[in-house]
């Protein structure tokens, strides 16, 4: 929808947004728990109209850091196979293709195993690596719960595992099998920064809707990361007073598998007519059906649809007033070229270093790239190649 007809304060909050500068946000020497801070002490008016155009700030803004500095060289003669959660879905093909361009800029052969959306698949994935003698895997969106056997066999085979936006098995209560997780921003967890998703989504629905919001939520039942996002998103939901989750919608890898997903969509749109906002974990299903469900059901003018985890794809529905307004814009490249530095610094007994891939609401009036480009807020790829010396 065009939402600057349904969102008189806009201007204002443009013009707080441009004071704090979106592109120079969560700068190297922000601290993070200030950030949580001022994050927390801007949501806690949330039932408070006049709060509305702060809650969009906040989203706007973000968290976001800078691609590491320190340098450290790339060890040669390495084998990297990266496994890809499902390459049917971009938001597991764009972070896995990155990760082979970095692996690649660096020199390293590198092999690219399609998990297919399947923890069986997943767990064949590592254990052809394992045959094949890799000396690293890095699994892309896939925590070691889901595969926790397979994983157990690469550590004990020497492999060097590099989480690529999952979870070590730790984060259930297990034993860690990766040599290390991705870090994404400095102080933060995986369950941290998945939560912090939850919340800017939440943050920027309250805001648009003025603190009135009627949500349809889908969960992510799957991966270990799914119900974290949707923690997030309850908790920073529960914050207004005058907003309400009124209907929930599992949402398993089987249902984009089988194509089922747009249609229990449309369902549950169907069943709630009161729902005028919408929050999809996954940025990936929306081009894959529910954009155009959103616009079949004949109140794409009425909803505010916003995302996690998406791509260039993403911007263009936004841009189109597609089916999708908004998504909590996340640099999914720089992600993939993190988890390759996480992997140098690791096989050179280097402790890993915080990436700064972080996370900013964006919608058709703040923050949208130009026509065609992802979300890249730097240029990650120069720094990481400075920091490589390559």
């Amino acid at each position: 929808m065009t939402r600057s007809m349904r969102r008189p304060g806009v201007i204002a909050v443009l013009t707080l947004v441009a004071t704090i500068g979106l592109t120079g946000c969560g700068s190297s020497d922000e601290d993070p728990a200030d950030s949580a801070s001022s994050a927390s002490q801007s949501t806690s008016a949330a039932g408070d109209p006049a709060a509305m155009g702060d809650l969009l700030a906040v989203a706007y803004e973000g968290q976001m850091g800078t691609p590491p500095t320190t340098a450290t060289t790339p060890p040669e003669d390495v084998d990297l196979w990266v496994v890809s959660c499902g390459e049917q879905i971009p938001s597991c093909s764009t972070p896995t293709a990155a990760v082979q361009e970095a692996a690649q800029a660096v020199g390293w052969d590198v092999r690219l195993c399609d998990g297919q959306l399947n923890p069986n698949g997943w767990g064949d994935c590592v254990r052809q690596a394992i045959s094949a003698d890799a000396d690293v895997v890095v699994p892309v969106g896939i925590d070691c719960a889901s595969v926790q056997q397979p994983f157990q066999e690469a550590k004990d085979a020497g492999v060097t595992v590099v989480g690529g936006g999952g979870a070590d098995c730790d984060e259930v209560g297990g034993q860690p099998l990766w040599a290390s997780e991705r870090i994404q921003l400095e102080g933060m967890g995986v369950r941290d920064v998945f939560e912090l998703q939850g919340k800017l989504a939440a943050d920027w629905l309250i805001g648009t809707t003025d603190g009135q919001a009627k949500v349809l939520h889908l969960v992510f039942t799957d991966p270990l990361w799914g119900p974290w996002l949707a923690e997030g998103f309850e908790q920073e939901m529960a914050t207004c007073e005058g907003c309400e989750i009124v209907g929930t919608l599992e949402v398993a890898n089987n249902d984009v598998m089988t194509g089922a997903l747009p249609q229990k969509f449309s369902t549950a749109l169907l069943q709630s007519p009161e729902v005028d906002s919408v929050f999809v974990p996954l940025g990936g299903w929306m081009p894959a059906g529910l954009a155009q469900a959103v616009v079949s059901s004949g109140r794409s003018a009425d909803l505010d649809v916003i995302s996690g985890l998406g791509n260039v794809a993403n911007m263009e529905l936004i841009r189109s007033d597609g089916g999708q307004d908004a998504i909590v814009g996340y640099p999914t490249q720089w992600g993939g070229w993190g988890s390759v530095d996480t992997a140098i610094r690791v096989l050179n007994g280097e402790e890993p270093v915080a990436q700064g891939d972080g996370f900013q609401v964006i919608d058709a009036e703040s923050g949208l790239p130009p026509q065609g480009q992802d979300f890249e807020p730097v240029d990650f790829r120069a720094a990481y190649r400075e920091a490589w010396g390559v």
